[in-house]
């Protein structure tokens, strides 16, 4: 009975080891190795890969083992060991660093992550442009905003500060300004509707000015936004809105501030203005309120659109005293 019970046994035990030579154990022998990157500290790209070049580097049967990455975020297997990634080429911007370390060991069963971190790249062609309203002034003179009576030989101008912030000082750029004028016909007390006032186009080649001087060109002027030339009559309907502007393409270099002065109006017929007042009934009044965008010639980055266009200016009401 012994014997057979031995007998048995022996059996069992053949058959365990047999069964344990020909199923493979479940104790896993490699790694996992997750690639990602970020471009100024926020995951990148946001869905989907994005392409970017690496290398991962580390041990195998024929080590040094080596992986070439084209894409992230993406995952490889490796064996146990130091493995070490390396950055090649592409990706969001401007490369930095790997994190948490550019060497880290895999582990059977574990996992390992390398993050390429991307900054976005600051360079002499990103600019900051910007433009704010200075002041009014009649006949060269500052003015606040107000009230004031005119006469013949009048020029009502109005001042812009403008300037290209960059890494790159003194570098040359083109900046391409539009100014808006908006006139608003009020009038005369005691009679409406009031009559119309009448404006001359002149878009004279001295009307645009800077200081420090800077080169003017493709002066053009436009009301509501239809281009208008020369000797153009511009009717001022009572109690009506109308945008007049100035497009000036100008030669600036980088981190010097401008002061740039439109000549918008004259009375009448004074020389480099854009328009000027030819018939004005007695005592009429009109408003005028300013305001200026700039951008950055093709071959610039403007890293910050929100200040290219300034708010609008105080508001100046002109009383005309008609000429003798």
């Amino acid at each position: 009975m012994k014997k057979k019970i031995f007998s048995i046994w022996s059996v069992l035990l053949v058959l365990i080891v047999s069964i344990a030579v020909v199923v493979p154990g479940c104790t896993p022998t490699t790694g996992t190795i997750n690639v990602y990157a970020t471009l100024d500290g926020v995951a990148w790209p946001s869905s989907a890969t994005g392409a970017v070049n690496y290398t991962l580097t580390g041990p195998g049967a024929t080590a040094p083992t080596i992986i070439d990455g084209t894409k992230v975020p993406d995952s490889f297997t490796g064996d146990p060991g130091s493995w070490t990634c390396a950055y090649v080429s592409n990706g969001p911007g401007t490369f930095v660093d790997i994190t948490t370390s550019p060497t880290q060991s895999v582990v059977a069963g574990g996992a390992i992550n390398f993050t390429l971190n991307f900054v976005t790249p600051v360079g002499p062609t990103q600019v900051d442009a910007y433009v704010t309203f200075d002041s009014w002034s009649i006949n060269g003179t500052p003015v606040p905003p107000g009230f004031y009576w005119v006469t013949q030989g009048t020029i009502i101008d109005a001042t812009y500060k403008e300037h290209v912030a960059g890494n790159n000082t003194g570098a040359p750029v083109k900046v391409h300004q539009t100014a808006w004028l908006t006139v608003h016909n009020t009038g005369f007390e005691g009679v409406e509707p009031g009559p119309s006032i009448w404006l001359h186009v002149v878009n004279g080649p001295g009307a645009v000015t800077t200081s420090p001087p800077s080169d003017v060109s493709n002066q053009k002027a436009t009301v509501e936004g239809v281009e208008v030339s020369p000797c153009d009559e511009v009717e001022l309907p009572y109690c009506v809105n109308v945008n007049l502007d100035a497009e000036v393409d100008l030669d600036q270099v980088v981190c010097t501030t401008y002061t740039k002065k439109i000549n918008w109006i004259g009375y009448p017929s004074p020389t480099d203005i854009m328009f000027d007042v030819t018939s004005v009934p007695l005592g009429s009044q009109m408003t005028l309120i300013t305001w200026a965008c700039v951008e950055v010639e093709e071959g610039f980055v403007d890293t910050n659109s929100a200040n290219d266009c300034c708010d609008p200016s105080p508001m100046i009401t002109l009383g005309f005293i008609p000429p003798p």
